[in-house]
C-alpha cells in the first residue's frame, strides 16, 4: 500500500471536498481517500498494482476541481550511456509524488511532473545525487548553464591530455620491444635493477586510472550497488581487471605459470585514454546539437532601457522587468520584450518570428515582440509580457520540451538496453572461462574479458534516438516549425493523410464581395451589413465593408442574435430579417423558390460562398462571396502528393463552391458543409477508415479536430504561437511549414533508425570478436582496439545525427500555382 498527498485547487466548501473525496474512494484500488477543505489537499492510500498516481491525479480533475501538479527541469552531469538514463529515470519515477520522469542523455536533461504537496526539485535532485549522478534543478540563466558547459568541457579536455601523455608514456614501455628489438636492449640496458620498466609502467598506468579515470570508477562502482552496471561499471571492470592483474603480477608473481607472467598496465592506461578522448568528442559534438537552443538564447535580451518616473533612462537586468514598464529601444538594439509602442515608429525586423527577411513599419499602437530588432528609429514600448511568457520563451520552452520527449521507437533500445550491461558482463565471465578451458592461459583469458568489456560499452544506443530529436526538432525550430512534443515526431512520419481546413489556412481568409443578386443590389445590401453589424464572422464583415464602400445607411438592428454555422437574425425598423445560409432560410421556414436555388448552385460552382437576404418571410437577394487562395497553397498540396500523402479538405461551404477550390489545388477528398463543431467527427472518420491523420489548421476555431487528429498542425503568428490544442505550430506562419515538418519528421525518424541499426549491428558483430569467436580465423580484437572501436561507434551516431542540421525547409516555387482565374469561396456563412 502507497501513500499519495495531491493539493487540489477550486474547492469552496465542504459540498466540494466531499464530492472530491467520493470520486477518489470509488476508485478500485483506493483503500481510503480523505480531504481537507481548509488545507485543500487530499491523502490517499491506494494500491499502485491496481492505480496509478496519474490515474488519480485524472479523478480528481473529473469531479471538476485541479489538482495541483508542476513539472521542472534537472541538469544531470555524468550520464555516460543508455544505462545511466535508465537509472535516473527509474530513480525520479520511485522518488514519492512522482507522476513522470523522462531523462535525455543528448541535453543531459530530466524532466519532471510532480506534486508539490509531496516533494519539490530539490529533493528530487538529491535522489538523483544519491544514486550517482550530480543534478540540480535548472533555475539558473542561459548564460550561467553555458559557462558550466564550458567549464565541463575544460575539464574533460584536460583529463584527456592526461591520460593522453601517460598512456603514450606507458605504449613504448610494454610494446618497443616487441616491435623494436633496438629500444628492448637499450631500455635493459638502462634498468637499474629487473623488472625496473614494469614498475614504471605500473606508475603510469596507475595515474591514469586514478586521476583521469576516476570518472569511470565512481559512478561504475555505484551503479554496480544499485545492480544497474552501466557503461561506466563495464570500462571500470575491464580497465580495473586489467591492472589488478598486472599488479598481482609484479608483487606475487609466483601465483602465476611462466606463460602469464604478462602485465597489461598499457591495455588499462590507453583503453581510459581513448574512451576519455571518445567521450570528448561526444561532449563537443552533444555542444553542437543543442546550438538551435543556444541560438534563440542569443536573441534574449540581457539589459533593457527602463524610464525612470523622472523621465530618465536606467539600465536594468531583463529579469527586473515587469509588465506595465515603459522601455527605450534605439536604432539597431533589439525588442528586450513583448510590448506594444507608446511613441516613435520604426522598420523592425521579424525575421526570427515570421521568416519574413523584409522588416516592417511600425508605430503607436503596433505590438512587438522581444528579439526582433529595431532597425532605424526610437521607440518607446510598454511591456506587455515579461520572462517566460514572451513569444521567444515560448518558443525556447516549445523547443526544449520536444527535446527532451521521449519516442515510442526508444522503447525498443530501452528494453535491450536494460538487460545488456548485466548480459555482457555475463558474456564477459563466459568469454575468460572458455579461454581458461580451451587453453589454460589466464592473460589471454583476461585480454578476451576485457575486450568484451570495453567494445560493448551501450552509448551509441543511448544517444541513437536523443541526439537525432535534439538535432532534428532544433533545426525544425529554425525552419519555422514548433514540435510541442517529441512523440509528434515520430507519429507525424507515419501519417499517409493531410487534412486541411480552408479558410484562412488554403486561403487567405479575407472574403470580399464578389456579386450580388437582387432587384435592388443596394437594398439587399444595406439589409445585410445592418444585421452582420453585430457579427465577427469573417464573412458577415466582407458584407459590411462592401456597404461602407457604397456609403450605404444601414438601419439599426434590434433583437440581433447568431445561430453558429446558420446565419444572423433580427429586427430592422419593426421588420424581421435573416442573413444567412440556405439551410436557415428553410429552417426559419421562408420558402426559397427554385429560381433562388439554382442560382445559388452557380454561384457556388464558380467557387463562390453564398448568403441569402430575407425581410418579412421573402427572400430579396443573394450576396456572393469569395475568397483568394493563397498563393503557395497548389505547391503545398503538390508536394505532398510528391511525398506520397493523401489530402483532404474540410469545409462548411456547400459542395459546389468547395469543389471548385479543390479542383483549383487537386485535392483530392473534400468534405462540404461541414459545421465547425462536425470537422473532429471527419477526423474521427478519417481515422477508423484506417488513415493516420495530420490536420492543418488556423489553430483558432479548429481546436477540436486539431486536438482529434493523430498530429494538429497549427498556423500561428505572434502571441498564437503556443497553442495548446496543436501538436506542432508553424510559427511563419506559411502553409509550407506543413510539408517541412512531415520532411523534417522523416528525416528525423530515418536518422534515429539508421543510429539503432547501426549502434546494435556494432555490438551485435564486434562483441563475438572480442570474445574471441574469430580466433581460429586469425581475427582478434585487443582492448586497445576495442576501446577505439566503442569511441568511433558514438562519434557515427552524434556525426550522423548533425547531418539533419543541413536540412532545408519547403521551396514552394517549382509547381504550377492554382489557377488565378478562379475566385475562390470563404467559409459559408457563420461556420
Amino acid at each position: 500500500m502507497s501513500a499519495l498527498e495531491i493539493d487540489i485547487q477550486g474547492m469552496t466548501c465542504a459540498s466540494c471536498s466531499a464530492r472530491v473525496e467520493r470520486g477518489l474512494s470509488k476508485l478500485p484500488g483506493v483503500e481510503a481517500a480523505s480531504v481537507n477543505l481548509a488545507t485543500e489537499r487530499a491523502e490517499i492510500d491506494y494500491d499502485p498494482q491496481r492505480i496509478s498516481p496519474a490515474d488519480l491525479i485524472q479523478a480528481v480533475t473529473d469531479t471538476g476541481y485541479k489538482p495541483v501538479v508542476e513539472e521542472t527541469e534537472l541538469a544531470v552531469e555524468g550520464m555516460t550511456c543508455a544505462s545511466c538514463v535508465g537509472r535516473v529515470e527509474r530513480t525520479l519515477r520511485r522518488a514519492p509524488g512522482v507522476i513522470d520522469a523522462s531523462v535525455n542523455l543528448a541535453t543531459e536533461r530530466a524532466h519532471l511532473r510532480f506534486l508539490p504537496a509531496m516533494t519539490e526539485p530539490d529533493t528530487l535532485a538529491a535522489a538523483v545525487t544519491a544514486a550517482g549522478y550530480a543534478a540540480r534543478p535548472l533555475r539558473e540563466e542561459a548564460a550561467a548553464d553555458e559557462d558550466r558547459q564550458q567549464a565541463v568541457q575544460h575539464a574533460m579536455r584536460r583529463d584527456v591530455i592526461v591520460a593522453g601523455v601517460l598512456a603514450l608514456g606507458v605504449m613504448p614501455l610494454a610494446m618497443g620491444a616487441e616491435l623494436i628489438p633496438a629500444v628492448g636492449h637499450a631500455l635493459q640496458a638502462a634498468s637499474p635493477f629487473p623488472g625496473f620498466w614494469a614498475w614504471v609502467q605500473f606508475a603510469l598506468a596507475s595515474g591514469v586510472l586514478f586521476g583521469p579515470g576516476r570518472r569511470f570508477f565512481r559512478p561504475g562502482l555505484i551503479a554496480y550497488r544499485h545492480l544497474s552496471p552501466d557503461m561506466n561499471s563495464l570500462v571500470a571492470t575491464g580497465t580495473g581487471a586489467a591492472w589488478l592483474y598486472s599488479t598481482l603480477v609484479l608483487l606475487l608473481p609466483d601465483l602465476f605459470p611462466a606463460q602469464a607472467r604478462h602485465v597489461y598496465f598499457d591495455s588499462a592506461a590507453v583503453i581510459i585514454a581513448v574512451v576519455l578522448f571518445g567521450k570528448y568528442l561526444e561532449l563537443l559534438a552533444k555542444g553542437r546539437t543543442s546550438a538551435a537552443i543556444r541560438r534563440l538564447a542569443g536573441l534574449q535580451v540581457k539589459t533593457a532601457h527602463r524610464l525612470a518616473t523622472d523621465g530618465r533612462e536606467e539600465d536594468i537586468p531583463i529579469a527586473a522587468l515587469r509588465v506595465g514598464d515603459r522601455l527605450a529601444v534605439r536604432p539597431g538594439e533589439r525588442m528586450p520584450t513583448d510590448g506594444r509602442i507608446v511613441e516613435g515608429r520604426a522598420h523592425v525586423d521579424e525575421a526570427m518570428l515570421t521568416g519574413e527577411p523584409l522588416p516592417v513599419a511600425r508605430r503607436a499602437g503596433d505590438e512587438v515582440v522581444g528579439g526582433t530588432v529595431n532597425l532605424d528609429g526610437r521607440l518607446l514600448i510598454e511591456a506587455t509580457s515579461v520572462g517566460r511568457d514572451t513569444v521567444l520563451a515560448q518558443i525556447i520552452a516549445l523547443v526544449e520540451r520536444a527535446q527532451t520527449g521521449k519516442l515510442p521507437i526508444q522503447g525498443v533500445a530501452d528494453r535491450v538496453i536494460r538487460v545488456f550491461s548485466p548480459a555482457v558482463i555475463l558474456i564477459a565471465i563466459a568469454a575468460f572461462a572458455a579461454w581458461m578451458l580451451l587453453v589454460g592461459n589466464i592473460s589471454l583469458a583476461l585480454v578476451a574479458a576485457v575486450a568484451v568489456l570495453v567494445v560493448a560499452c551501450p552509448c551509441a544506443m543511448g544517444l541513437a534516438t536523443p541526439a537525432a530529436i535534439v538535432v532534428g526538432t532544433g533545426r525544425a525550430a529554425e525552419l519555422g516549425v514548433l514540435f510541442r512534443k517529441g512523440e509528434a515526431l515520430e507519429t507525424l512520419s507515419g501519417v499517409d493523410t493531410v487534412l486541411f481546413d480552408k479558410t484562412g489556412t488554403l486561403t487567405a481568409g479575407r472574403p470580399s464581395v464578389a456579386e450580388i443578386v437582387a432587384d435592388d443590389e443596394d437594398e439587399a445590401l444595406r439589409l445585410a451589413a445592418a444585421l452582420e453589424l453585430g457579427s465577427e464572422h469573417p464573412l458577415g464583415r466582407a458584407i459590411v465593408e462592401a456597404a461602407t464602400a457604397r456609403d450605404l445607411d444601414p438601419p439599426p438592428a434590434e433583437a440581433f442574435e447568431a445561430v453558429a454555422g446558420h446565419g444572423v437574425s433580427g429586427q430592422l425598423q419593426g421588420r424581421p430579417a435573416r442573413v444567412g445560409a440556405e439551410r436557415f432560410m428553410r429552417a426559419s421556414g421562408i420558402p426559397v423558390e427554385a429560381d433562388w436555388s439554382a442560382r445559388a448552385r452557380a454561384l457556388e460552382t464558380a467557387g463562390r460562398s453564398v448568403v441569402f437576404v430575407a425581410r418579412d418571410q421573402r427572400i430579396l437577394g443573394l450576396v456572393a462571396i469569395a475568397d483568394r487562395i493563397k498563393d503557395e497553397s497548389a505547391a503545398v498540396i503538390a508536394a505532398l502528393h510528391r511525398h506520397g500523402l493523401r489530402v483532404a479538405m474540410v469545409t462548411g461551404d456547400a459542395q459546389g463552391s468547395a469543389q471548385a477550390v479543390a479542383d483549383a489545388l487537386g485535392i483530392d477528398e473534400v468534405h462540404a458543409g461541414v459545421l465547425p463543431q462536425g470537422k473532429t467527427e471527419v477526423v474521427s472518420r478519417l481515422q477508423r477508415d484506417g488513415h493516420r491523420v495530420a490536420f492543418v489548421g488556423d489553430g483558432i476555431n479548429d481546436a477540436p479536430a486539431l486536438a482529434q487528429a493523430d498530429v494538429g498542425i497549427a498556423l500561428a503568428s505572434g502571441t498564437d504561437i503556443a497553442m495548446e490544442a496543436a501538436d506542432i505550430t508553424l510559427t511563419h506562419g506559411h502553409l509550407g511549414g506543413a510539408v517541412t515538418a512531415i520532411l523534417a519528421a522523416r528525416r528525423t525518424l530515418g536518422t534515429i533508425r539508421g543510429n539503432l541499426f547501426w549502434a546494435f549491428i556494432y555490438n551485435i558483430l564486434l562483441i563475438p570478436v572480442a570474445a574471441g569467436v574469430a580466433a581460429p580465423l586469425g581475427i582478434h580484437l585487443s582492448p586497445m582496439l576495442a576501446g577505439v572501436a566503442m569511441g568511433l561507434s558514438s562519434v557515427f551516431v552524434l556525426g550522423n545525427s548533425l547531418r539533419l542540421r543541413r536540412m532545408r525547409g519547403f521551396a514552394a516555387a517549382s509547381p504550377a500555382p492554382a489557377r488565378t482565374d478562379t475566385p475562390t469561396d470563404a467559409r459559408p456563412a457563420h461556420t
